[in-house]
């Protein structure tokens, strides 16, 4: 089974989470993913931060030893598609997480996330927590 792993499970990961730490561990490497929406949510709170160095340093390891899923026109699609169903419903989410979401969709791959509730709006999407 492969994954994409949302940022706030890439930050428990690197910040040592045991429960985290042991799943990613577990598993071939090569069915651990992030997007490039991911990506750069962690590049911005790495600059975002009193620490920039120490957390880019922290991130890079990490990113580069993971598959980083691209926006592509499939995506797209499921984005469209997606944020018309939610607005019509009442039910928007950020834009940045609709992306990840639209990426998981158009891959046929889980979502890992401890933002469940969140995610949850969006149909089909296959969603797990390893925090919980």
């Amino acid at each position: 089974m492969n994954y994409i792993l949302d940022t706030d499970t890439i930050i428990y990961f690197l910040n040592g989470d045991p429960h985290v730490v042991k799943k990613v561990l577990h598993l071939d490497s090569k069915s651990i993913h992030t997007t490039i929406i991911n990506h750069s949510e962690l590049l911005f709170g790495a600059h975002n931060s009193a620490h920039i160095e120490k957390n880019l340093k922290k991130i890079s390891p990490f990113l580069n030893a993971v598959s980083i899923l691209p926006y592509d026109q499939d995506a797209s699609q499921k984005f469209g598609q997606l944020k018309a169903s939610l607005k019509a419903k009442g039910k928007l989410i950020a834009d940045m997480d609709l992306m990840i979401a639209s990426i998981c969709l158009a891959q046929n791959i889980t979502l890992v996330t401890n933002n469940s509730r969140h995610f949850e709006r969006i149909p089909h999407l296959k969603i797990t927590n390893w925090i919980a």
